[in-house]
């Protein structure tokens, strides 16, 4: 009987070493599924975001279109006005699809330089801000607010504060 119970014992302290053995590897799968994931959306986003710029590039009529667009708004045509608009919401709805990832960790938080960058460029053509008063509606509050304070680093030229991540 002693030797029963023994055998008992030895088999839990086993079979417990086996639970705590699986359980380290699921936590080993479950973060290397985590690495994967995060890559294919860092790339999905990339290529989203390349293809919107390809776009552009590989039109000589829509590039012509938006450039005009953004230096002089007024010198488009109403459907030019509306084509160029929407390329441009278009952009912003890639620009704030990775200010979200990134802001919930999904992405690199470097990432945010180069979101902020791609919206900088523009503010020095009056275009920009017809387009931004027009669709900023159509964007989250945070997207808004963080476009608004790339805006505002323009004129108080603060630009390397908004690399920074903010907690919120």
């Amino acid at each position: 009987m002693n030797l029963l119970k023994k055998s008992s014992r030895v088999a839990e302290i086993i079979g417990s070493l086996g639970i705590v053995v699986s359980l380290v590897f699921v936590a080993i799968q479950y973060e290397k599924n985590s690495v994967a994931l995060k890559t294919s959306t860092a790339n999905s986003v990339n290529a989203n975001i390349a293809n919107w710029y390809s776009s552009i590039a590989d039109n000589s009529e829509t590039s012509e279109t938006l450039i005009r667009f953004l230096e002089n708004p007024e010198s488009v045509s109403t459907s030019e006005r509306f084509q160029a608009i929407m390329k441009l919401h278009s952009l912003n709805l890639h620009l704030q699809n990775a200010f979200y990832l990134e802001k919930n960790e999904v992405l690199d938080s470097s990432l945010r330089k180069s979101i902020t960058m791609a919206i900088y460029s523009g503010l020095n053509q009056p275009g920009f801000y017809v387009f931004w008063n027009i669709r900023k509606d159509t964007y989250t509050d945070e997207y808004q607010e963080f476009v608004e304070e790339i805006i505002a680093s323009e004129r108080n030229k603060t630009l390397e504060k908004l690399f920074e991540k903010k907690d919120s």
